[in-house]
């Protein structure tokens, strides 16, 4: 791949031919267009960061869009934690105090619920014995016959299933009131 060997030419044409693909991504998840602008550009710097990683890379198509997926996260996440993420127009300021009173409370214990269900079976005990009976990492592992760091893989992976599961079935701003509140 010449992006590796430093070609700015091909680095801007796939660029280009990329772009709209990952803005379109980002701006359908975030509604906003400054945070879709961050992703795309952060994608894009991570290119160019990993330019020398780039020929051993099998599935280039695959490998970006991972790369835009983490950073699309990435940014719910931090848009979730200061509770600034915008909504769309047609909502008023009021609406995002109501926002936990138009959430069904049995919808959302069923919708997570089923979310915890379809985990694998080694992402739902972890997540079962971390998260709904509070214990330590270490403790995990050592009651899985585990490490730690296998037991934190296995969370994340529980966490960003469980995370996509319910940005699916809920609107933007309902999914991320219920992300910041209940995960």
């Amino acid at each position: 791949m010449q992006i590796a060997e430093g070609d700015q030419q091909a680095y801007a044409a796939v660029f280009h031919l990329y772009r709209e693909k990952i803005y379109s991504l980002a701006f359908h998840i975030t509604s906003s267009v400054t945070a879709a602008e961050e992703i795309v550009q952060d994608t894009f710097l991570k290119v160019w960061q990993q330019q020398k990683t780039l020929p051993g890379i099998q599935d280039f198509d695959s490998w970006l869009f991972i790369v835009a997926r983490n950073h699309i996260y990435t940014t719910l996440k931090k848009m979730a934690r200061e509770a600034t993420f915008p909504l769309p127009e047609e909502y008023e300021p009021a609406d995002i105090a109501t926002v936990d009173t138009l959430i069904d409370e049995k919808e959302v214990r069923s919708v997570l619920a089923e979310a915890v269900e379809r985990l694998s079976p080694q992402q739902k005990e972890v997540y079962y014995l971390l998260k709904e009976l509070g214990m330590t990492r270490e403790a995990v592992a050592a009651r899985l016959g585990l490490s730690p760091e296998t037991v934190k893989v296995h969370l994340a992976r529980a966490m960003r299933s469980l995370r996509a599961y319910v940005v699916a079935r809920f609107p933007l701003s309902a999914a991320l009131f219920i992300l910041w509140r209940y995960l």
